[in-house]
């Protein structure tokens, strides 16, 4: 109902903050500039569109390593995840309008509710998840108000008060995209209302497109117009049975790991209490790893089942042509836009926009011909 196969596609990587994979773990420092550049290089030069940079209550800073990318690369996009409450949204808004400009325009902000009470608690944050979602909906109107403003004005919201609030400074095309994560209701309705992008996690065909209507129909409610990223984690093969053979090899190599005792390295600092109130997300791909471990064409559960539902680990798993068909019914769906990393991030992402990338866009090439 949504779709358009006309709709400029985008791919987003990822660049982290150190080596690493799901398999072994992190690797090295526990900050390794280098290594940012070359991940940040190789996939410019891969022919992703943007890169996530992400953030929790431990992790370094993303606008810092934004404003480290903008200087490295030269076409490259780049979205920051930041969580409303450590700094206030006019100061946000500075630092991001200051960043797209220097960057001429390849600024884009992910903004993070946080989806475990525990973990935003080591900033200071001991709100309830919705009261963080209406206190991020406040923040990027406070934001988006100081980039359009030609003159001081004053706000007086539920939990932000400014008089005279501006800014000097104003992102290279007067806005920037704001993207938006949370699939409750409350979350939904608040995305339609003041994002750009619904950024959802891996899901069926059916899961996919019902969050995709509910995205676009939270925006419609609110008279506005809102695109749709999926998050997916790629497992590519030269043959079907050469994919299969590494999902198969990595599931065996987590599920060790995580029999020894080392779960917290592999899926970060979680306790079974913690489990227990885990967001909707987490609940949806625990959920979709119990209807099996292959869904539709090629989706794979066996990650989600192992990190029981953390970390947003649904696997498209085949050849570059399986791989792309899949995407492109989710594109039929109402997703534009996708975030695509591997479990081998450092050797796959350059191996995704070398192989992946070019099929999706010929395919895509091919539908908008016949329509034509």
């Amino acid at each position: 109902m949504y779709a358009d196969i006309q709709d400029d596609l985008e791919i987003v990587g990822i660049v982290n903050h150190r080596s690493g994979s799901v398999a072994s773990g992190p690797q090295g420092t526990d900050f390794d500039p280098a290594y940012i550049r070359k991940a940040a290089l190789e996939q410019e030069a891969a022919g992703y569109d943007r890169v996530l940079i992400a953030n929790a209550a431990v992790m370094p800073e993303s606008f810092a390593i934004g404003a480290h990318l903008s200087g490295v690369t030269s076409k490259l996009g780049f979205m920051m995840a930041h969580r409303p409450g450590p700094v206030q949204p006019t100061y946000a808004a500075r630092h991001l309008a200051t960043l797209d400009r220097l960057s001429e325009g390849r600024a884009a902000v992910h903004v993070i509710a946080g989806a475990d009470d525990r973990e935003v608690q080591a900033d200071g944050a001991f709100n309830t998840k919705e009261e963080r979602y209406r206190i991020a909906a406040e923040y990027v109107e406070v934001m988006r108000r100081v980039w359009s403003s030609e003159q001081p004005f004053d706000f007086d919201g539920e939990f932000y008060t400014y008089r005279d609030a501006f800014a000097m400074v104003r992102p290279h095309g007067g806005s920037m995209p704001v993207y938006w994560g949370g699939t409750s209701d409350l979350a939904l309705d608040l995305c339609g209302k003041v994002a750009d992008v619904y950024a959802q996690g891996g899901d069926t065909f059916e899961g996919a497109g019902e969050l995709a209507r509910k995205a676009h129909a939270a925006a419609a409610r609110h008279g506005r117009d809102i695109k749709v990223l999926m998050t997916m984690v790629i497992l590519l093969g030269e043959t079907e049975d050469a994919a299969w053979e590494r999902a198969l090899k990595l599931e065996q190599q987590v599920t060790g790991r995580i029999a020894d005792g080392e779960r917290g390295i592999v899926m970060g600092k979680h306790d079974k209490d913690e489990d227990k109130a885990a967001a909707g997300a987490f609940q949806r791909m625990l959920a979709q790893s119990k209807q099996g471990d292959r869904l539709d064409r090629c989706l794979w559960t066996g990650l989600n089942k192992a990190f029981k539902g953390r970390g947003n680990n649904s696997v498209l798993v085949g050849t570059p042509q399986q791989v792309a068909d899949s995407l492109m019914e989710y594109r039929r769906l109402g997703i534009t836009r996708f975030l695509l990393r591997s479990p081998e991030q450092d050797t796959d992402a350059a191996l995704i926009g070398r192989e992946l990338v070019p099929e999706l866009k010929a395919q895509m090439a091919a539908a908008k011909a016949a329509l034509a």
